[in-house]
């Protein structure tokens, strides 16, 4: 297995581009569906259920994180295992006020604003029950780490996937149009409150070896750190990135050492834009299950690693086709792999397949 000590120098080389390194390779294990990973979940996914902050008991999902930090550390990956409160809520919008439902094998949100100037700030935080709900999962998962492993942040929606679940992603596609500074300012209430609440969430967890770790993609970084996510930006045109996003984005990450931004294929037409984030550190290209292979996003990788920021390929399974497409068109100092396996076994075959290239 790879010592605690060459995982963290390998992670500090991919940061530092140091040249020689093969790409550092990170490995979740389970289903696709986020929620579906949790046991706890399983009662509150029935359809049409809404689920709400009381419905959340923390103690009934420490037992799946306990798994989780098992297996992955019968993986023989660069990656440590890192927790976030359950990644398959949708902890953004359920602050905003959006009503949360159960969909069988996921969670989904209902629209509640009718009018972008309804999107409110969080101005008093201590009466939002599901931004407390958030804090108490990260204090409660940091003292049961006691050390072991990391806590850090979710997937948490972005602005446009923010207000897309409040008012109707069809309803933000024609403000964009109708009401562009209403728009705009709920934009930045959003981002002012993602900033807000992962300021709050490091008060409630520890440093790991003196760094912290990209939630859900579980990198570690010998510094502060921050993600987001614009998936409803494929509405949207590069003028309107540029009109809408750009800014956002800058402030999203500003102030951290450390940052990422995801990116499904569908989003692909706004890479050059994200590409001037000037404190953008990362971005990870999505291998959707039904999207493009790795091959033929290799023009995509190739831009953002000759535009200087570093490049996470995944969350995905890989096959060994992908592997050796890799090795053979891609700079190896600047890329991690977000590999999905269905279990230790699949997760551990593929590793050695990556091991046995000449890197």
């Amino acid at each position: 297995m790879v010592s605690t000590e060459e995982k963290l120098r390998r992670h500090k080389a991919f940061w530092a581009a140091e040249k020689g390194n093969k790409p550092l390779v990170i490995v979740r294990i389970g289903d696709l569906f986020l929620s579906r990973r949790f046991e706890a979940m399983l009662p509150l996914l029935e359809r049409g259920h809404e689920i709400t902050p009381e419905q959340i008991v923390v103690e009934d999902f420490l037992p799946d994180y306990e798994r989780m930090y098992l297996e992955a550390n019968s993986v023989n990956q660069d990656g440590f295992f890192a927790a976030e409160p359950c990644t398959g809520l949708p902890w953004m919008e359920a602050i905003f006020g959006a009503r949360v439902v159960g969909e069988s094998v996921s969670v989904i949100t209902r629209p509640v604003v009718g009018e972008l100037s309804n999107i409110k700030g969080i101005e008093d935080k201590g009466k939002n029950q599901w931004y407390q709900k958030y804090l108490e999962f990260s204090a409660k998962l940091t003292a049961f780490a006691k050390g072991r492993f990391p806590v850090c942040q979710p997937i948490l929606r972005g602005v446009t996937d923010t207000v897309g679940a409040l008012i109707g992603q069809s309803e933000m596609a024609y403000a964009l149009v109708d009401e562009p500074e209403k728009v705009k300012a709920a934009f930045f209430q959003i981002a002012e409150a993602l900033r807000m609440l992962i300021r709050d969430q490091y008060k409630t967890t520890i440093s790991f070896f003196g760094g912290r770790s990209i939630g859900f993609y579980h990198i570690w970084a010998p510094g502060s750190v921050i993600w987001y996510q614009e998936d409803l930006a494929s509405l949207m045109s590069p003028a309107h990135y540029q009109e809408y996003l750009y800014q956002t984005s800058c402030r999203i990450v500003e102030d951290y050492e450390y940052s990422l931004v995801h990116l499904h294929p569908a989003s692909f037409l706004h890479l050059d834009g994200i590409l001037q984030v000037a404190n953008l550190k990362a971005v990870q290209l999505n291998k959707d299950l039904t999207g493009p292979s790795v091959e033929e996003m290799l023009p995509q990788c190739k831009a953002v690693l000759e535009g200087g920021k570093n490049l996470v390929l995944g969350m995905g399974p890989f096959t060994k086709k992908d592997i050796d497409v890799i090795y053979e068109e891609l700079p190896h100092e600047r890329t991690a792999l977000n590999i999905l396996a269905d279990s230790v076994e699949e997760a551990n075959e593929i590793i050695g397949y990556i091991d046995s290239k000449d890197w």
